[in-house]
């Protein structure tokens, strides 16, 4: 398995493409990779043993045609609130990627957000990024493999708006490098 395997616009994935050694979450049913869920379930509970709330996955593997889906709904949304298909495409892009496109079908990436936050409508929300958990996660997952995978300041870089809850498991070594040179994956993948 490519632990930084990058997936964008530029960089696809094939309708066909299904990762190996997924593994189904037992709490939340969701599916990552098998490394990546060890991984995710070690940090949760060095989380927890700061006092934090346990992390709640909200995403995790995500086949080709669910993404489609997902990037429909969200062009549909746009189309409904007054924009002309190209805009609305365009601007769906920017935040749900195109089927083939996101790294969710790697079983690499996990979108997650504290327990108490999943009972929100929208769990995904910029706001987990000023929440103690979300605090400890950009400073210390890191430790475990994973990296912020959309930051605030790489947006021109990854092209995709900055999402806090989404993390992406690129091992531990990946993952030091990547902090301590406050690199992207985009801008990684190129030194390596």
């Amino acid at each position: 398995m490519d632990l930084v395997k990058l997936v964008n616009k530029r960089n696809p994935l094939s309708s066909d493409f299904i990762p190996l050694f997924l593994k189904q979450d037992p709490i939340s049913k969701i599916w990552l990779c098998n490394e990546v869920l060890q991984a995710f379930n070690s940090m949760s509970t060095a989380l927890t043993a700061e006092h934090l709330e346990p992390l709640a996955l909200i995403s995790g593997y995500r086949p080709y045609d669910y993404q489609h889906q997902l990037y429909d709904r969200k062009v549909g949304f746009f189309i409904s609130h007054g924009l002309s298909e190209e805009a609305s495409r365009q601007k769906a892009g920017s935040i749900v990627a195109l089927p083939g496109c996101s790294e969710h079908q790697l079983g690499l990436a996990a979108d997650v957000t504290t327990f108490s936050m999943k009972q929100l409508e929208d769990p995904l929300t910029e706001a987990f990024a000023c929440t103690p958990e979300g605090i400890w996660l950009s400073q210390n997952a890191h430790h475990y493999g994973f990296v912020l995978r959309y930051p605030k300041d790489k947006m021109s870089i990854t092209e995709i708006t900055y999402e806090p809850w989404h993390y992406r498991y690129v091992g531990k070594q990946h993952a030091f490098s990547m902090y301590a040179l406050h690199m992207c994956l985009e801008e990684y993948v190129l030194i390596i």
